[in-house]
């Protein structure tokens, strides 16, 4: 499938998608790629999926429609990223969408945040189908924010943005992310998480602009997480097996000697990064010492 007939697809997952949504009563709202206003991305910018965002209140009797028309659930929020923030679904006529709960970065006060894009939402003909999406302006700080999270296809999506947005118009950026309490999330998309250094949240943007190992990843984690309870959740869930990733490797659902398997390469593997980090830090530790 090519580029050009995958977005027609995707196209018509979003209008599929906004009836879905009306027909239960859920409000949810079109965000990136084919949903953002033309313009916002480089010319040259194409989806895989379609992104919509739920209001928090509403995920439950969405995702239930959203499965009694035939879509199946791939990833669940607990297994889909670091902030727990989507699940996966896929359609064999429309393929995959990713459901956000809430955007990393808004997280903080979801139900809250939904209401400030929802407030200031407009109508966008996707598919000939009228959708639900943020106004511009959000779109545009949407897009930001998740850049920080794209590797290198966000970070062209930046420099794109930065060229055609005045220096106004990116202080205006900042003071509405600002009202979403995104301001890391932000600072990490435009290089500037040093100045954060602080956060509780810093080391996990960290891993998502620069990335790093395993170890690296659940250090963010736990440093991440508020509470001493969320903290020894993190830390369980180091020790086991995503079997929703790893059913998307296989192709299949992974049987139990899969998931032993895949522990055993993961205990492997975190020995082998603690190894590596202890012998570099008594190195470093040789090197002060000596003359």
């Amino acid at each position: 499938m090519d580029a050009v007939e995958l977005g027609g697809r995707i196209r018509l997952a979003h209008a599929c998608l906004q009836a879905v949504a009306t027909a239960c009563e859920a409000d949810i709202l079109h965000v990136k790629g084919y949903a953002a206003t033309e313009g916002f991305y480089r010319s040259n910018r194409h989806s895989t999926d379609a992104d919509i965002l739920v209001r928090p209140g509403h995920v439950e009797v969405f995702t239930h429609r959203l499965v009694t028309d035939g879509w199946e659930k791939v990833t669940d929020f607990s297994s889909g990223s670091a902030f727990h923030h989507a699940a996966t679904f896929r359609h064999p006529w429309w393929g995959a969408v990713d459901i956000h709960r809430y955007f990393p970065g808004m997280d903080a006060h979801a139900e809250e945040n939904f209401e400030r894009l929802w407030a200031t939402r407009q109508s966008l003909p996707i598919a000939h189908y009228p959708c639900a999406v943020p106004s511009d302006a959000d779109q545009i700080l949407l897009i930001m924010l998740h850049a920080g999270r794209d590797g290198w296809r966000g970070s062209l999506d930046i420099q794109y943005l930065r060229r055609v947005l005045s220096p106004r118009d990116l202080e205006r950026m900042r003071r509405r992310a600002a009202e979403f309490g995104a301001e890391i999330a932000l600072a990490a998309s435009l290089g500037e998480l040093g100045d954060y250094r602080h956060h509780p949240d810093y080391l996990l943007w960290k891993y998502m602009t620069v990335g790093g190992s395993r170890i690296d990843e659940w250090v963010a984690r736990y440093s991440a997480a508020r509470t001493l309870r969320a903290k020894a959740r993190v830390a369980a869930s180091s020790l086991l097996v995503n079997k929703d990733h790893l059913a998307m490797r296989l192709g299949r659902r992974p049987s139990r000697a899969d998931v032993a398997t895949e522990w055993v390469g993961r205990v492997r593997q975190a020995g082998t990064e603690i190894g590596q980090r202890v012998r570099g830090v008594l190195k470093g530790s040789e090197g002060r010492e000596s003359p």
